[in-house]
C-alpha cells in the first residue's frame, strides 16, 4: 500500500470554523498517537458511512503524526503533520484537484 510524505494537517489557533486548536493538544496528538491502540481514518468531509461502497467510506489510515515548527504571517506556531496511507480512490480524487485541503477532528477528553 502507498505511504504518503509528512503533510500538513492543523496549525495551533483559531479556526476556521470557530473552535481554537491548542498547543498541547498538537503535541499531545503527535506524542500519544499509536495506530495499534486506535485507528484513526481518512474520511470525506468528517462524514462517515457504514457502506464501503458509499461516497463516504474511508479513505485511508492515518499512520503517523509529527510536530513541526511553522511562521505564518511572521509568528512562529506549532502544527501537526500527518503520514497517511490513501486508497486509491483518494490518490485519484487529488489528481483531480478534489479534496486537497485537510481538517482534523480533536476529542479534548480522548
Amino acid at each position: 500500500m502507498p505511504k504518503s510524505k509528512f503533510f500538513r494537517v492543523a496549525v495551533e489557533g483559531a479556526t476556521c470554523d470557530g473552535r481554537t486548536l491548542e498547543r498541547q493538544h498538537i503535541e499531545q496528538m503527535a506524542k500519544r498517537f499509536n495506530p495499534a491502540l486506535y485507528g484513526a481514518r481518512v474520511n470525506l468531509e468528517h462524514w462517515r458511512s457504514a457502506s464501503p461502497n458509499s461516497d463516504f467510506r474511508a479513505y485511508g489510515d492515518v499512520i503517523a503524526l509529527k510536530t513541526e515548527k511553522v511562521t505564518i504571517n511572521g509568528e512562529e506556531k506549532d502544527a501537526l503533520f500527518a503520514q497517511i496511507e490513501p486508497t486509491q480512490s483518494l490518490i485519484e480524487l487529488n489528481k483531480k484537484k478534489q479534496k486537497v485541503y485537510t481538517s482534523i477532528e480533536v476529542d479534548e477528553n480522548f
